[in-house]
């Protein structure tokens, strides 16, 4: 294994006892019965499925958040400038008026 400078001999043991762990967990489920293998499966996919349950909802909420932070921003720019934004839709809505005649 080269090194790319950031590693250090602590990280390179750890590649090492990963490696065993992992070739272990390999032997161990090849020694599973396909029954177990399959309960396995299914715990796993339980486990995805409460993440991603995690995951859109939290997502869901950060919408939300923006929405909100939108529409608050919007809001005070229409505070802020009110006078001009009254004189511009006075204008549109005449224009508007007098070409519908």
């Amino acid at each position: 294994m080269g090194h790319s400078g950031y590693e250090t001999g602590d990280n390179v043991t750890q590649a090492g006892v990963v490696d065993e762990v992992v070739e272990t967990i390999s032997e161990s489920n090849a020694t599973l019965t396909p029954q177990a293998q399959l309960e396995a499966l299914r715990a796993e996919i339980a486990n995805l499925r409460g993440e991603l349950g995690s995951i859109t909802s939290g997502t869901s909420r950060l919408a939300v958040t923006e929405a909100a932070i939108l529409l608050e921003t919007t809001q005070n720019r229409i505070r802020s400038h009110l006078a001009p934004i009254l004189i511009a839709a006075g204008v549109i809505g005449y224009l508007w008026g007098a070409s519908r005649r």
